[in-house]
């Protein structure tokens, strides 16, 4: 981010920082994150929004660090992104045939699969 432009989404020279947000959704994870384990909620940041993957919802898009009835734990960068708006649209729409609402799986296909 250059001083003075603001917020541009993660954009940097090299493309857009790809973050994956995590939350707690219990908050016995104070505990049980020490040992590896927890109950989770994952959504995957570019271009200034968040995605992720919900039961009756499939794919959708919110504001980044804002998951309702979660608390968010860490940002954990992914790598880059080196196209546009346009060629994330594209991708989102293609996953969404494979995401679709009636796809979510408590244990085999959530937003952490």
């Amino acid at each position: 981010m250059t001083a003075g432009r603001g917020y541009e989404g993660g954009r940097t020279r090299m493309g857009t920082k790809v973050l994956l947000n995590v939350y707690d959704l219990s908050p016995a994870n104070d505990y049980l994150c020490a040992v590896g384990l927890g109950l989770h909620h994952s959504g995957v940041e570019i271009l200034g929004r968040e995605y992720s993957f919900a039961s009756g919802g499939g794919i959708f898009d919110s504001s980044p660090k804002d998951a309702p009835g979660a608390k968010f734990r860490e940002s954990i960068e992914l790598g880059v992104f080196e196209g546009g708006s346009a060629e994330l649209q594209s991708a989102i729409s293609d996953l969404r045939e494979e995401f679709g609402p009636d796809k979510y799986n408590l244990i085999r296909r959530n937003c952490n699969h």
